[in-house]
């Protein structure tokens, strides 16, 4: 396995090259927005216009403009945003904290609720129980999770009299009870799709699972239901319920966008969405490169994890 994961690993300058060269380029295609437009007017002149084209580096052949970027990212320097003039990195450090916290409450309420759930509905198969958490996972697949969010705030304003905390970003440790006022509504909310998923093909899995003989053979020996549940079926059924959790993380990695919108909190998915409007090439630059960096990791710890659920699992 280590191996694998050293070879897997050897890809990722490769691909952290390509995808530097094609979104560096593919921003400064003739057809792309010039983002000199978000600073001119009517009124501006062409001497002005050339003016702010040299101030944010364009005014230079592309093949310049590129080596000169490469040449800054080496050497640590992530360039300055195009609208405030300030230094991109320190901007990042300032909103990764937001996305970090949304991504890790909504996983881990999507996983919490979705995994129990899954095997509550497989246990009691075509029981009140089951059926009842079968129509959520339904509704919750089908209801947006922007209309969910707002609903967050419009029904407590109504019934209770009463609006939930938005904007700003209190860290956890300064301030845990404003922190988790701000995050925790939202984010159980956010997650309510990602369990609705997991509880289906947790339960789809199990049952599953619990056809096979070896499971047959374990209640034969006497062991417990939960022994049974747990150590032999959950545990068999782990490798499609870490898949779909992957795929939430990497659809989440940017997709708490609504929730930043809705709740005006500063994140990377708000940050990143204007940058990209207003053509911002420095920001957008870094952040496509993080995002492959960091779905290029979450699929390698996925692929690792699948040898640690089954032993049978080999990596050559």
């Amino acid at each position: 396995m280590r191996q694998y994961a050293l070879r897997r690993l050897a890809y990722v300058p490769l691909i952290v090259a390509v995808v530097s060269v094609l979104t560096f380029f593919t921003l400064r295609l003739p057809f792309a927005t010039d983002p000199v437009l978000q600073y001119t007017n009517q009124n501006t002149t062409q001497e002005q216009e050339d003016a702010i084209r040299a101030e944010l580096g364009l005014d230079k052949p592309v093949l310049q403009q590129f080596a000169i970027w490469i040449g800054d990212v080496l050497q640590g320097n992530l360039g300055e945003t195009f609208r405030s003039g300030q230094p991109v990195w320190p901007e990042i450090q300032r909103r990764w904290p937001v996305n970090f916290e949304i991504l890790l409450l909504s996983v881990g309420f999507s996983t919490v609720f979705g995994v129990a759930f899954g095997v509550i509905t497989a246990v009691k198969q075509n029981s009140p129980t089951d059926y009842g958490f079968r129509i959520f996972a339904v509704f919750g697949q089908s209801i947006p999770d922007f209309f969910l969010l707002i609903l967050l705030i419009v029904l407590p304003s109504i019934w209770w009299n009463y609006s939930p905390p938005v904007g700003g970003h209190v860290p956890f440790f300064k301030d845990p009870y404003d922190n988790l006022r701000l995050y925790l509504p939202p984010t159980l909310l956010l997650g309510v799709g990602g369990a609705a998923g997991m509880m289906r093909l947790t339960r789809s899995t199990l049952l599953e699972v619990f056809r096979q003989d070896y499971m047959r053979t374990a209640r034969a020996k006497g062991l417990s239901g939960r022994q049974v549940v747990v150590a032999h079926g959950l545990r068999n059924s782990l490798i499609p319920i870490v898949t779909l959790l992957g795929g939430h993380v990497t659809a989440l990695f940017f997709g708490s966008l609504i929730l930043e919108q809705v709740f005006s909190i500063n994140g990377l998915g708000q940050f990143f969405l204007v940058s990209a409007s207003t053509s911002d090439f420095p920001v957008v630059q870094f952040l496509v490169l993080y995002s492959a960096v960091a779905i290029m990791t979450m699929n390698l710890l996925i692929d690792l994890s699948y040898a640690v659920i089954d032993p049978r699992v080999k990596y050559r």
